[in-house]
């Protein structure tokens, strides 16, 4: 659901901003919306910890989910191999 916000941004600066979202073919908004999803998701990615951290009970889990549709194998390893590049 989208929502209308205002925002206070220096004129120099929504000026670069609105010529980079135009070169790029997209609004400001999308730009906006685009640079506060990279922002958010950096976050969740941070808190990732070393599997060594995790319970045991964890620990067993860890590539039983796919990550994305192609990036698992029937037992998981896949999955668990992209998790532990992360540490």
């Amino acid at each position: 659901m989208d929502q209308d916000i205002t925002l206070h941004i220096n004129s120099h600066v929504l000026e670069e901003a609105t010529l980079y979202a135009r070169t790029k073919g997209i609004d400001l908004s999308s730009l906006v919306e685009n640079l506060l999803r990279k922002l958010t998701k950096s976050k969740r990615t941070e808190c990732i910890r070393p599997l060594h951290q995790l319970d045991p009970r964890v620990q067993q889990l860890v590539g039983v989910v796919p990550l994305s549709g192609d990036e698992v194998g029937l037992d998981g390893e896949d999955s668990k191999d992209i998790y532990l590049e992360k540490e």
